[in-house]
C-alpha cells in the first residue's frame, strides 16, 4: 500500500512503521507524499481508532533525507518543498483520532517534528529528540521552531533550535515533552497498551478533547471555552454518554460504542 512505511491495522489500532532503515528512516519526497495520503486515508475509515508511529530498525526517524534536499536547485522550489512538508505535518496534526509516537530510536529535524504532531509520545531510554537543521545552514521546516516553542520553556526550546542541542529521553519527560520513557525494547508495546486503554474510552469523547485541546492552544480564553460549551451539548445528546452515565449509576464498566 505504501513504498516509505508499512501499515497495519488490528482492532481499531493501526500501526504506521517507517520503513527506510538503510537511510535511518529519513524522510524523502516520496515519504512526504505518503504521509498526505496516509492522514487522508485515515480520516476516511472510521475503524481507525488509534494510530501509532514508530521506526524499522534503530531509528525513529533521522530527518530530512539531505541528498533529497540538496537536489533541490532554487529558492521558489525548495519553499514549494516545504510549503508541502507543513500542509502534509498540519494534516497529520489535525487528524481527529489520537495519536502515538513510538520514539525507538534517534527522532531528529523531521522526525522530531513527526513526534510533535502526535498527542502523545513514549521514548526509549536511549534515544534523542533534536531539531539540528540549524547547523547545515537551515532551520527546521515542519512546524518544529513553532511546536517546540509551545510545548517548551523558551529557554529550552530556543536551545534546542538556535544551537541543534538534541534532549535526551530523560530531558524531554523532565521537560514535558514526552509521556513515558521506556526500554527500547519496550516501546511499541508501552505505545500498544496506551492505545488499547484509548480504545476502552468514547471515541466521540476523545474526538472533542483533541479538537478542543488543539482549539484553545491556538485562540484566546473565551474562544475555547465556547468551544467547550459546544462540544459539551453535543456529547449529551450521545448514546455513549447515556451509557456512561448509566454505567456509573449501575457501578458497572460502560460500552462505548462511538455513537
Amino acid at each position: 500500500m505504501y513504498q516509505s512505511f508499512e501499515y497495519s491495522l488490528d482492532d481499531g489500532i493501526a500501526l504506521v512503521r517507517l520503513n527506510r532503515p538503510n537511510k535511518l528512516n529519513a524522510i524523502d519526497h516520496t515519504m512526504v507524499r505518503e504521509f498526505g495520503e496516509l492522514a487522508a486515508n485515515i480520516r476516511a475509515d472510521k475503524n481507525v481508532r488509534v494510530v501509532i508511529f514508530t521506526g524499522i530498525g534503530r531509528a525513529f526517524c533521522a530527518g530530512a533525507d539531505i541528498a533529497s534536499l540538496n537536489s533541490i536547485e532554487t529558492s521558489g522550489d525548495f519553499m514549494t518543498h516545504i510549503e508541502t512538508i507543513q500542509k502534509t505535518f498540519n494534516a497529520l496534526d489535525d487528524l481527529d483520532r489520537p495519536t502515538i509516537a513510538a520514539i525507538n530510536g534517534l527522532a531528529f529535524g523531521g522526525g522530531c517534528e513527526l513526534s510533535l504532531v502526535c498527542d502523545f509520545r513514549i521514548m526509549a531510554e536511549e534515544a534523542s529528540l533534536g531539531v539540528p537543521e540549524i547547523l547545515i545552514g537551515v532551520l527546521p521546516g515542519a512546524g518544529g521552531t513553532q511546536r517546540l516553542a509551545k510545548m517548551l520553556p523558551p529557554a529550552i526550546a530556543k536551545q534546542m533550535i538556535y544551537l541543534g542541542e538534541p534532549l535526551t529521553a530523560a530531558q524531554a519527560f523532565h521537560f514535558g515533552l514526552v509521556n513515558q520513557v521506556v526500554p527500547a525494547a519496550q516501546v511499541l508495546e508501552a505505545a500498544m497498551e496506551l492505545a488499547r486503554r484509548l480504545l476502552k474510552m468514547p471515541p466521540l469523547g476523545v474526538r472533542c478533547a483533541k479538537l478542543l485541546v488543539h482549539t484553545g492552544m491556538n485562540a484566546d480564553l473565551k474562544t475555547g471555552i465556547e468551544a467547550e460549551r459546544q462540544a459539551m451539548g453535543f456529547l449529551f445528546g450521545t448514546a455513549d454518554r447515556v451509557e456512561g452515565m448509566g454505567a456509573f449509576l449501575a457501578k458497572r464498566p460502560a460500552a462505548f460504542k462511538g455513537r
